[in-house]
């Protein structure tokens, strides 16, 4: 029996392994467990949430809310389970980070534990903020070039030459602190790539 919330409807299961070479549509910059006050992972929140992502005619997201990665793990199972197949959902956390070799310096990056054991992938998020120096440190996957929230400081033709310094891809976000913002940015990835540039996780 096909499953009717909002309007969804079961779909073909996506692969979340390896050897997936079909690129997908994902926003992997999000603050769902904000965008509903910090509540605990509910069908309800799922429903709205896998809504949201299809209304946008995007593939999945990457949950990074500050400090809690714990609730992006909970919530993907979540999602696993009632509504399987439908969206891709990457669990994760924003984290801040100074480096060793100027501590003012300090920035944020985006974790996301990518599924069946594939490692950490990260991405510097909103590069000139907190500070306008751009390190880039070892284990840096990606750099968000296009942040829907952000893009006031972001100076793009910096941000382009020092991907290409680094080999690092190039991420658009939508950094979304409320359902309806999900989707405005999305990068165009292969899983694929995500899972080749990761490392183990600690």
């Amino acid at each position: 029996m096909a499953r009717i919330l909002l309007g969804l409807e079961e779909a073909p299961c996506h692969n979340y392994e390896k050897g997936n070479p079909v690129k997908l549509k994902l926003d992997l910059h999000t603050h769902v467990w904000e965008a509903f006050n910090f509540a605990p992972p509910s069908v309800a929140i799922a429903e709205k949430v896998v809504a949201q992502i299809k209304s946008m005619g995007i593939d999945g997201i990457g949950i990074t809310d500050h400090h809690n990665k714990e609730w992006g793990m909970e919530f993907r199972e979540l999602v696993e389970k009632h509504f399987p197949g439908q969206v891709h959902i990457l669990p994760g956390w924003e984290i801040e980070i100074r480096p060793e070799a100027n501590p003012f310096a300090e920035y944020q990056v985006a974790e996301l534990f990518l599924p069946g054991g594939g490692g950490v992938f990260r991405t510097y998020c909103h590069p000139g903020y907190y500070s306008p120096e751009i390190l880039i440190e070892p284990d840096i996957h990606a750099i968000e070039i296009d942040n829907y929230i952000h893009n006031w400081h972001i100076r793009k033709d910096q941000v382009a030459e020092i991907a290409s310094e680094h080999d690092l891809m190039l991420m658009e976000v939508s950094d979304a602190h409320n359902l309806g913002n999900i989707g405005l940015r999305y990068t165009e990835v292969e899983l694929d790539d995500l899972y080749a540039r990761a490392v183990p996780q600690a």
